[in-house]
């Protein structure tokens, strides 16, 4: 083990150790936890692309210059990255809005150092289709509900051009059932528009045409499944 491993397996020790006895302290004393969080340092030449979800497949909403310091309000898992200190699959919420892979953010840990946040876009776009089950107003119109779940309208003429966008763009993952909360999930069906759901992260997705209103099935369901992408918008 070389020094550095040392100093890293000791500073996660000592974090893991401070969040038990914080923890811990609130719960003895009657107390809500409180709400942790935690800096980094960008280390990215060129800066670091912030963007809507923890995915690179999500749109840029900004960016952080190289050696900018960072308040991470949160952090949740998506897609893996090739970062600095090898692969990871953290994403950092930053306190003033988007997420960056924390492979590009120094910490002093290449472990997790602030609270598990959930990912709120995925979550309010399930729920914005869960508000609507049984509905029919949207069919025919898949990819719109699709955008329009995310607070978008307008992005794609199909679910087809969706999806071809993606694999233009190395975001698609062909074939793949394991499609995380919040991904949308393709099927070439309906020729040539395709069909368009959004994964609940459970096995289940959500999506207009089940048994012709919106509803929730477990994947594959229909045939001619193609796979998942983060959301482009």
């Amino acid at each position: 083990m070389t020094l550095l491993e040392r100093r890293t397996g000791t500073r996660r020790w000592l974090a893991r150790t401070a969040l038990a006895l914080l923890v811990t302290t609130a719960t003895t004393l009657g107390l809500a936890a409180p709400a942790l969080a935690a800096t980094g340092t960008v280390q990215a030449a060129g800066g670091l692309n912030v963007r809507s979800g923890p995915g690179t497949g999500y749109s840029v909403v900004g960016s952080v210059a190289n050696g900018a310091s960072v308040n991470i309000a949160c952090q949740t898992t998506g897609d893996w990255v090739n970062g600095n200190w090898g692969a990871t699959n953290i994403w950092d919420r930053l306190a003033s809005g988007g997420y960056v892979s924390d492979g590009f953010v120094y910490t002093g840990s290449n472990g997790q150092v602030a609270p598990n946040c959930s990912n709120t876009r995925a979550d309010s776009a399930v729920a914005w289709y869960e508000a609507r089950l049984g509905s029919t107003a949207y069919e025919g119109y898949c990819e719109m509900a699709a955008e329009n779940a995310y607070g978008r309208t307008g992005v794609y003429a199909s679910a087809m051009a969706d999806w071809n966008d993606a694999v233009a763009r190395g975001t698609a993952h062909r074939g793949d059932l394991n499609a995380p909360r919040g991904a949308l999930v393709f099927w070439n069906i309906s020729a040539p528009y395709g069909h368009v759901g959004i994964s609940r992260g459970d096995g289940t997705f959500v999506a207009t045409s089940v048994n012709g209103r919106i509803g929730s099935a477990r994947l594959p369901y229909y045939a001619n499944y193609l796979g998942w992408s983060w959301p482009n918008f």
